[in-house]
């Protein structure tokens, strides 16, 4: 087929700077190695907080982000703080590479390129782990982050050591332990644009030398930014609510401590649940839905609502024997999600509402053994290796009311003509029913999963100036789909089943796999200031089953496998300039997507494309501006270039461009992958200037995307080039480490999508929000 949507109209200066950008890594990497033979002058130390040192974990062990060879962009708390990130949709503006997408309420993540549209039944590909704790559930995780100690953003697949699922990496949340050694805490409250209101804090409570507690709360509040216009039958639109806490209690002792957790939190209002239709199909034209304008208004004719709730339970232990430490770590989780309504269709017309209840219980476990200076062979050979265990149930109920619900008719026009317009299967379920009062469809699914794992990485140092990195992960996994069915629903909510495909049906219902993903590295060190480090590694993320079905069968979505390759080199000297670039080739085969279409039979449907590729290169540095001229003036620029493409993609699920309709057996082959731009970039200036009662900070950054499609078909469903500019003035009253922050963000007033949902009757769009401000005091004590 014709691709009528590339990525090639961009800006003649976009493509020039895309083709600048290899020669000028290179030559500011051979300068800087030149630079770094030469005696480096005293250091000096920096007020300004985009340029801390962050400590990751990204090997499962405590290192300086430029010790580590893998490919990490690393934020501390404070840098969070001064970048103006407090949700988790900001990510994407300081990470180039990184698509951070929220429809409904569900995170929807690409990185490099690698990534899940599945939001529902399915895994998603960018992993998410908190305090070490994998969630496997993408629902509730846009949420406010809370009070945390960094963040690391880590690409490529990180199968070894982060498991299952990692095939695009992993994004990796750590939050403040319990300390024995003192007291203290921090308040923090602002107030900005649509009348939000936040509020947090944190005590650390040392209760005896061995024994600590910390407890950190949240409660946001705002008006959402969405207004319904006057022609609207849904009026009048609830708070934006996110409240929660997150308690830790910790026994520490010199070689052996132990660590309780409990977080909670929960969210209410609509979210990304309201999406207005800004391109309706001829379906949707023909039955009466208008186009609505990309303005933050919105008409529609259903309840919107969506209603989170989320519990984790964790435990950490660690031990420190004489040749090596261990670490424990066991998690319960579980989701819910009892009223999640939205407007199917996106309109004021009566089509059809869409409800999905979802519940998701999890239970993990982690065993880790890991070398220390006192281990044999300590000093060349470092070694982490252990066992992973995950148990999962996972669930989902749609309702969708069609026809005008309780009216049975559509805008005046009788149901028998609507249902002509619909494909045969789905014509004739509904004719074999009354329709008289509308219909109300009831689905349900629910999959199980059981999956085991082992695990072993070592680092053997060859020389003082290169080490060898071998490491591998075996999984057995076991998924079983527990329900799936469909019903007819009566006003008195009893259920007639219609289709009962666990039992009833002829597909598979359960599956057993297993896989084993190795990884190979070397790294090299010319001098103290450059490490170069080359990698193959393999992914894995498990098969799943589509089992939210109208009139289709259960059938089986196959395992997704991935093959990375990568260059990288990171560099920094002590004048406080850093520069960290990779190249990399992935190669992915039976990649997962998700399609969304009622009248195909399946409410969400799961297929594979046959392969894809993606080549790129991305890079992050940072540099004082003149230090011997100008104090604490500190630039930052990163960037990312993403060649992606559906290398075998026949047979292919979209929609016809004139009518709307689901059109199957496409050819999307050459096609670009979906949610991948071209190029992104990042960019900051921040100048710390010094009073007497303190330092004020100001910082104004933007971000550039140069667009993507939503789906393979590339056609339909995409977003436009667009870019922002941010600021913020950050003032520190030192006596009283009191800290005021004003920041202004989207000032150019970009009109963007948090995402869109593609379906039968047309382009539903979440806008993200429009010029906003705030104002914030934190206090520490």
């Amino acid at each position: 087929m014709t691709n009528k949507y590339t990525f090639h109209h961009l800006h003649m200066r976009n493509n020039t700077v895309a083709r600048l950008l290899p020669a000028a890594m290179l030559a500011i990497f051979c300068q800087t190695s030149a630079n770094a033979q030469e005696k480096a002058p005293a250091e000096r130390q920096s007020r300004n907080r985009m340029l801390e040192e962050v400590v990751v974990t990204a090997t499962k062990r405590a290192e300086n982000l430029q010790d580590v060879p893998v490919s990490v962009a690393a934020f501390s708390g404070d840098m969070l703080a001064a970048m103006g990130v407090d949700d988790p949709t900001d990510l994407q503006a300081i990470t180039p590479g990184l698509t951070y997408n929220s429809a409904t309420g569900f995170s929807i993540v690409y990185l490099r390129g690698v990534g899940s549209d599945a939001y529902l039944m399915a895994d998603p590909s960018v992993a998410t782990y908190i305090d070490g704790v994998y969630y496997p559930f993408s629902s509730g995780l846009a949420q406010s982050f809370g009070r945390v100690e960094r963040i690391e953003v880590l690409k490529g697949p990180q199968g070894t050591l982060f498991g299952r699922n990692t095939t695009g990496g992993a994004i990796s949340i750590t939050t403040e332990k319990p300390n024995i050694e003192e007291f203290y805490g921090s308040i923090e409250a602002s107030y900005g644009s649509f009348d939000t209101k936040k509020a947090s804090g944190l005590i650390n409570i040392p209760i005896t030398d061995h024994w600590a507690t910390t407890l950190a709360v949240f409660h946001n509040l705002s008006d959402n930014y969405y207004t319904f216009d006057s022609d609207s039958i849904q009026q009048g639109i609830p708070e934006e609510v996110a409240k929660g806490y997150r308690l830790k209690t910790m026994l520490a002792y010199e070689n052996f401590d132990v660590l309780l957790a409990t977080v909670r939190v929960d969210q209410s209002g609509f979210n990304t649940a309201l999406a207005p239709n800004t391109n309706p199909s001829a379906l949707t034209a023909s039955l009466g839905g208008e186009k609505q304008a990309r303005n933050h208004t919105a008409s529609v004719n259903a309840p919107i609502n969506f209603d989170i709730d989320s519990t984790v339970y964790f435990a950490e232990t660690n031990f420190r024997f004489n040749k090596f430490d261990s670490k424990l770590i066991l998690s319960k989780q579980s989701l819910l999600n009892p009223e999640c309504l939205t407007d199917f269709d996106g309109t004021n017309a009566p089509i059809i509402s869409f409800g999905s209840p979802t519940f998701s219980d999890v239970k993990t476990a982690e065993l880790q053994f890991i070398s220390n200076e006192d281990s044999w062979g300590s000093s060349w050979l470092e070694w982490i290796g252990g066992f992973y265990y995950i148990d999962s149930v996972a669930g989902l109920d749609p309702k969708f009311s069609l026809f005008g619900g309780e009216h049975g008719d559509v805008l005046g026009i009788p149901i028998s003509d609507v249902l002509a317009l619909l494909p045969t299967p789905l014509s004739n379920l509904l004719n074999s029913v009354p329709l008289t009062g509308g219909v109300n469809l009831g689905l349900h699914g629910l999959l199980s999963t059981e999956s085991t794992a082992a695990f072993l990485q070592t680092t053997f140092k060859l020389t003082d100036w290169a080490e060898l990195t071998l490491g591998g992960r075996y999984q057995e996994e076991q998924r079983i789909v527990l329900k799936s069915s469909t019903q007819i629903l009566s006003g008195d909510d009893s259920e007639t089943t219609l289709f009962d495909w666990a039992n009833d049906g002829v597909g598979d219902t359960s599956v057993e796999s297993t896989n084993f993903s190795p990884k190979v590295a070397l790294n090299f060190y010319p001098n103290d200031a450059l490490m170069i480090y080359l990698s193959w590694q393999e992914g894995y993320k498990s098969g799943t089953f589509n089992t939210i079905n109208v009139t289709d069968d259960i059938d089986y979505a196959e395992p997704e496998d991935v093959v990375a390759y990568e260059l990288g080199a990171k560099y920094s000297n002590s004048n406080g300039f850093t520069l960290n670039g990779a190249i990399f080739q992935t190669e992915i085969e039976n990649i997962q997507v998700q399609f969304t279409s009622l009248l195909n039979g399946g409410a969400v449907t799961f297929e594979n494309a046959g392969a894809g590729r993606i080549r790129g290169i991305d890079f992050d540095s940072k540099i004082l501006v003149f230090p011997s001229l100008v104090d604490d003036l500190v630039f930052s620029l990163s960037g990312a270039y993403l060649d992606a493409i559906y290398t075998d993609y026949k047979n292919g699920s979209g929609f016809d461009e004139e009518t709307g309709i689901f059109v199957g057996g496409q050819d999307f082959t050459g096609n670009r992958m979906v949610r991948t731009p071209e190029y992104t970039a990042t960019m900051a200036i921040s100048k710390t200037f010094m009073f007497k009662p303190g330092p004020l900070e100001v910082t104004v950054d933007g971000y550039y995307n140069s667009g993507y499609p939503y789906q393979a078909q590339n056609t339909l469903f995409f977003e436009e080039e667009y870019y922002l500019i941010n600021a913020r003035a950050s003032f520190l009253i030192e006596e009283w480490d009191l800290r005021i922050t004003a920041s202004g963000k989207n000032l150019n007033d970009a009109v963007y999508a948090y995402s869109q949902f593609p379906n039968d009757f047309g382009r539903l769009e979440a806008l993200a929000p429009p010029t906003n401000y705030s104002l914030a005091l934190q206090w520490n004590f």
